[in-house]
């Protein structure tokens, strides 16, 4: 890290972005998170819910915002599913997020971030019990958001387009129940293409996962290193006069350096952040 420099053109995109960081990170990447105030997405697993008692979280937490960073958080994923055919899948799915949620309502983030579970390959001869199921899970969940009125919203991964999540959306309609568009999921998972996720739940958009790919896996690249149109994404953004929060996910430190170097070199973007700004 101390190779590496954070010059002021990098600087300025990290004001304007979240960084998705495991927990079990934070306390390794504290002087690289206070030196440059990064905003920090926390992803939780479910060793992290066991393991780590709140007071611990609320330590860590207070010292991220006493050194003038943002939080928000990413909940657990691994083998959970809201819209399990089995009734033990959805009571672990919603034990991780009621612990989850038992944080949220004393650390308060600025918004959570969850997938819904959903695999085509798996759950596609079952959908209308699968939905059935999700909205039961998931309606406790808004109506805590909606409680602590920290929004909610759920990511894209496997989907193959967007129609699954507008109908989950649109059952459980909630100002604080939106969607998080993961570019890179959509890049390499989905049979859908941007500009069709985009007109689709713009209206709903309340979060951006910026990572790049080549289209045939995720592979979580720095922006700019693969083929996603984020000049489309950015000009759609500016266009429509939306706002959502943009969190980058890189998967080394390497690819922190080279995604900020990316988004400071993409005129689309800073288009966008002058729009937002001279907007606020």
């Amino acid at each position: 890290m101390k190779d590496h420099e954070i010059g002021p053109e990098m600087r300025a995109v990290l004001g304007q972005v979240f960084i998705n960081m495991p927990l079990r990170y934070i306390e390794k990447y504290k002087d690289l998170i206070f030196e440059n105030r990064i905003n920090i997405e926390i992803g939780f697993t479910a060793d992290d819910l066991e393991g780590s008692s709140p007071g611990s979280v609320s330590e860590a937490v207070g010292l991220i915002r006493e050194n003038g960073c943002r939080i928000t958080f990413h909940g657990p994923f691994w083998d959970l599913c809201s819209g399990s055919t089995d009734p033990g899948i959805r009571k672990v799915t919603s034990a991780r997020l009621d612990s989850l949620f038992d944080l949220v309502e004393k650390i308060r983030p600025e918004q959570v971030v969850c997938h819904t579970g959903f695999d085509p390959r798996h759950h596609r001869g079952h959908r209308r019990e699968w939905v059935e199921n999700s909205l039961a899970t998931l309606g406790t969940f808004v109506r805590r958001a909606e409680a602590v009125r920290i929004p909610l919203v759920l990511e894209n991964v496997f989907e193959e387009g967007p129609e699954l999540h507008l109908e989950l959306l649109e059952a459980i309609k909630s100002p604080w129940f939106g969607f998080c568009l993961d570019t890179g999921h959509q890049h390499s998972f989905s049979r859908t293409n941007l500009h069709d996720w985009l007109l689709a739940t713009w209206p709903h958009l309340k979060e951006i996962h910026l990572h790049d790919n080549d289209g045939s896996f995720d592979s979580h690249f720095p922006v700019g290193s693969g083929t996603i149109d984020f000049d489309y994404l950015f000009d759609f953004l500016g266009e429509m006069k939306i706002s959502p929060i943009l969190t980058m996910e890189p998967h080394t430190v390497e690819h922190l350096y080279e995604s900020l170097a990316g988004l400071a070199d993409l005129a689309s973007f800073n288009r966008f952040v002058k729009d937002r700004t001279s907007a606020v």
